[in-house]
């Protein structure tokens, strides 16, 4: 393939990248096809003025290049999105452990509180029912005792 940044001393080439819209004079581009030997039928783009005034440097550019650019570039924005994606999955799961940790004190937090609260009722309820066993034994003592006295 013959490369496409062919200049002369009067107008430097004006390089471009992909497929291009416009030339530098901001003309039009038009689709031809080479009728040289070497590269026979091979499509390029070219300024519309261009294709009269063979001595002025407007935009020529092989179709495949242009579309391989083209290509390039996407890979290019391919590359800086998977990139992009990478980094804010990277964030996110930062964040969801930074979330769960939080979660798992908080949830730890909030059954202690629980447990500790049962703990403590049934600590009262277990004093209560004492109470009354004690008071029962005492009235059962003081009945085993009159009984005895009695009977002797």
């Amino acid at each position: 393939m013959t490369s496409s940044s062919t200049s002369s001393p009067r107008f430097p080439r004006i390089s471009t990248h992909g497929v291009p819209t416009r030339c530098w004079c901001g003309e039009g581009i038009t689709t031809f096809g080479s009728s040289t030997a070497e590269n026979r039928y091979r499509p390029f783009y070219r300024c519309k003025i261009a294709r009269d005034r063979k001595n002025e440097n407007h935009l020529f550019e092989w179709i495949d290049e242009a579309l391989t650019g083209e290509i390039w570039m996407v890979d290019v924005k391919h590359e800086r999105v998977a990139q992009g994606i990478t980094m804010f999955e990277e964030r996110v799961m930062e964040k969801v452990k930074s979330e769960m940790v939080r979660v798992e004190h908080e949830i730890s937090e909030k059954l202690k509180e629980k447990v500790d609260l049962e703990f403590a009722r049934v600590a009262q309820e277990m004093k209560q029912k004492l109470k009354i066993a004690t008071v029962a034994m005492v009235v059962v003592g003081a009945i085993v005792g009159i009984w005895t006295s009695l009977t002797v």
